[in-house]
């Protein structure tokens, strides 16, 4: 064999393994940094952040794996979410930075982000239909009072706990930290609304079960009159996605 054939051969094994090694049809962050949280440095209040997206780059904060996933994958509540215990303990949390390419729209750093899970954790996973019981979360008769924004201002801090919302987000969001705060009942996104939305919503807790049990606006009220939008209970399938497998110590940066 010529040396000049000999070197075509060896060329040709190179591209093979970055082929193996890269799988250029699933999109993959420029840069992306996974680091499992040390619980022993963390006091006895934790704050959280379950995933925001500025400029492109996607930031968890002593999230659990199943905040991540809820993300990559656009789950609209916990209960859309199968899987082992641990990917939802707060005794297992992880800090991510990972930054997109410029320009990059959400729904790009979603699949990205599906992308990184399945290369550090090792996620697999896959989707199915479970009747259940839920709301929808919808535009009012008269219509959305909410108004759209592009991105997130520079230095914008939201405020987001149980009866107050004060944050730029998109719908699936919203109706993620409803379900989170106000009932264990998944809450839907079917606004038909795309993008960031400037939300400013306060309500009394606990009232979806027990609507005449406390003072103030009810979320149903709330909704109506202060965003637009309504709450409509429904029973049907349900899409769930089932965490297969996942490894709980992530792969090295």
């Amino acid at each position: 064999m010529s040396l000049r054939s000999i070197g075509l051969l060896a060329f040709i094994c190179v591209l093979a393994m970055i082929a193996v090694g890269q799988d250029p049809s699933r999109p993959a962050f420029e840069v992306a940094s996974v680091k499992p949280v040390d619980l022993a440095k963390l006091g006895d209040a934790i704050s959280m952040n379950i995933g925001t997206v500025r400029h492109e780059e996607v930031t968890f904060g002593n999230a659990t794996l199943n905040d991540c996933v809820r993300f990559a994958y656009g789950m609209g509540s916990d209960a859309q979410i199968a899987g082992p215990d641990w990917i939802r303990s707060k005794e297992v949390l992880y800090d991510v930075v990972a930054k997109g390419m410029p320009g990059a729209p959400r729904e790009q750093l979603q699949a990205m982000m599906q992308t990184l899970l399945a290369e550090r954790f090792k996620l697999v996973t896959h989707r199915e239909q479970k009747e259940m019981s839920y709301f929808a979360l919808l535009p009012a008769k008269n219509g959305p009072k909410i108004q759209p924004v592009k991105d997130v201002p520079d230095g914008f801090r939201g405020t987001t706990y149980g009866g107050r919302i004060n944050a730029i987000l998109p719908m699936p969001m919203l109706a993620y930290l409803l379900s989170r705060f106000e009932t264990e009942r998944p809450i839907i996104d079917e606004t038909g609304l795309r993008g960031m939305y400037e939300v400013k919503l306060q309500w009394t807790l606990q009232q979806l079960q027990n609507p005449d049990s406390a003072p103030g606006p009810s979320l149903f009220t709330a909704l109506s009159e202060q965003l637009g939008l309504r709450l409509e209970a429904r029973k049907g399938p349900v899409e769930i996605l089932v965490v297969d497998s996942a490894e709980k110590v992530p792969v090295e940066n």
